[in-house]
């Protein structure tokens, strides 16, 4: 999406992510999430950004190259940072380097996704990838061939994994795709046991009890390569693999 589009879109926000706001806001885009903002003079406050807030949040943060971090765990927070170095006045003789950071966290738990809720959105995104927008009419969103209930879209505006437009198009929003990337890559981390039957210089066997191998794998089918001696290895090869999803949902391959 070029920066025209993206303005476009949401409106032309400021480094907050506010825009315009349109008649149907306050009904179609309740809070997605809750922020907590520590600012450059290391002042801290909270406030709500809807989906439509967040999604032009976000879009701005990556068009300035400013730092978007989701978290590896499946929790759907994201942390945006913003970096600047200066003089703080023309009498200082050595420049600062200030952070202001926004700590998102999503107002429904990317969990309680449930398999047909991501098959809806998964008809939206796809529309969306075919350069044809999935419309709301009536209540009912018309996805291609097919349409979404009003009683199911009207849950996917209200958790902010939906956003509405004022013509009426729809779209899956930030908070969406990532409880989407979520419910792909669900971890499990299995063991191998390592007890073998042991006998004797007398002939005389017994079972012994060996140290547990642990091995992550995902939903989607990847496993990570080799065993691993400690649990939290496992754990921690099963974060990556997500982290590197949600990091791809964000364009950030580096």
């Amino acid at each position: 999406m070029t920066d025209t589009e993206t303005h476009d879109r949401y409106g032309t926000p400021d480094a907050d992510g506010r825009r315009p706001v349109f008649v149907d806001d306050a009904t179609e885009n309740p809070p997605a999430y809750t922020a907590k903002i520590t600012d450059y003079d290391r002042s801290v406050s909270t406030r709500t950004y809807s989906a439509v807030e967040a999604d032009a949040l976000i879009a701005t943060a990556l068009w300035d190259d400013a730092e978007v971090s989701p978290d590896a765990d499946r929790s759907g927070c994201i942390t945006i940072t913003r970096v600047i170095t200066g003089h703080r006045s023309a009498l200082d003789a050595e420049p600062v380097t200030m952070r202001r950071a926004i700590r998102l966290e999503p107002v429904s738990a990317p969990r309680r996704l449930t398999a047909r809720q991501y098959e809806d959105l998964r008809l939206i995104r796809d529309c969306e990838s075919a350069s044809r927008a999935a419309v709301l009419a009536d209540g009912r969103v018309r996805a291609g061939f097919v349409s979404i209930p009003p009683g199911a879209a009207g849950r996917l505006l209200e958790r902010g994994w939906l956003t509405a437009e004022p013509g009426g198009a729809v779209s899956a929003s930030y908070a969406g795709r990532v409880a989407m990337v979520l419910h792909e890559h669900r971890a499990e981390t299995g063991y191998v046991g390592m007890d073998k039957w042991v006998t004797d210089a007398l002939g005389v066997g017994e079972w012994q009890i060996g140290d547990p191998l642990y091995l992550s794998r995902c939903s989607c089918g990847h496993r990570a390569e080799g065993l691993f001696e400690v649990r939290a290895m496992a754990q921690q090869a099963s974060r990556k693999h997500r982290l590197e999803h949600l990091r791809a949902l964000f364009d950030l391959t580096t």
